[in-house]
């Protein structure tokens, strides 16, 4: 067995938890070509085969890539560890912690909020993970997750703390018109913001969408209105509350969820004050 590149086993998590190829390259900011290549390499300085070679299958299932991952992540534990040891020798918090969110709340709620706390920890390294999936906390896929319903899985593995409450109303095109109701897609249909708009929409409607960030471009290019959050839509000069005979707007918690077993080192402790004290309500 030859010597291996520890930063190697980066991308061997990053497969692991986030199931292909695709999905890792974008986990890690790089593109599939480099996933593959490292990956590769990790390979043949082990003398193992590690990944399945239609790229698309990931680890292969065994004992022996049950084993490597676990050394991994106690591997990605410990640098996490030195690296926040070394800042407290200098009186200050350093490591990196991974936050994954909808889109919306990354690029709307935390990025506008971000310069704080940099400010404040200058060596504190942020992952935003913008994703309308729940990434799953247990393997790792994330430090920290962000979401609008308390979580239904991951039991005693996951806990969860509910930091505060967005608010909804509706919003159309600051300029007036859109009149027409932009709705979620039928994936989506359990939200209730989706449940809410069904109630009020007399016509069927001609766009659905996925996800609130694409609902608010949609409405502020003029192309009807829609439920958005408050502390969201009210800093966008393009969109205008919508008033008038509509009934009270559903609310959604904001809960804070990290794994169980994550050690809330100092970094962590840090970027949860930070998160629980944005202005969630207003």
């Amino acid at each position: 067995m030859q010597g291996h590149d520890w930063n190697d086993l980066r991308y061997l998590l990053a497969l692991h938890r986030a199931g292909s190829l695709v999905q890792a390259a974008r986990l890690l900011g790089v593109n599939e070509t480099t996933v593959a290549r490292r990956l590769r390499g990790l390979e043949t300085a082990l003398g193992l085969r590690l990944v399945g070679r239609d790229a698309t299958r990931g680890l292969l299932a065994g004992e022996t890539a049950r084993r490597l991952i676990a050394l991994a992540e106690t591997v990605e534990r410990g640098h996490a560890a030195f690296a926040e040891a070394a800042g407290q020798a200098t009186g200050e918090i350093s490591g990196t912690v991974r936050i994954t969110a909808v889109p919306v709340v990354v690029n709307r709620i935390l990025i506008p909020h971000l310069a704080s706390l940099q400010a404040k920890h200058p060596f504190l390294c942020i992952d935003l993970l913008p994703e309308t999936r729940n990434a799953d906390l247990t393997r790792r896929e994330a430090d920290l997750a962000l979401r609008l319903a308390r979580p239904a899985t991951g039991g005693l593995e996951v806990k969860a703390r509910r930091i505060g409450t967005l608010r909804y109303a509706a919003y159309g095109p600051a300029a007036g018109g859109g009149e027409t109701w932009i709705l979620y897609d039928e994936a989506r249909a359990h939200l209730p913001q989706a449940r809410w708009l069904k109630t009020v929409a007399a016509t069927a409607s001609r766009l659905r969408v996925s996800d609130t960030e694409t609902a608010l471009e949609a409405v502020a290019a003029g192309l009807g209105q829609t439920l958005l959050p408050r502390l969201v839509a009210d800093q966008d000069p393009r969109l205008g509350e919508r008033t008038g005979d509509l009934p009270p707007a559903p609310d959604r918690p904001v809960w804070l969820l990290s794994a169980e077993e994550t050690p809330d080192r100092p970094a962590m402790a840090a970027v949860k004050d930070w998160l629980a004290a944005l202005p969630w309500s207003e």
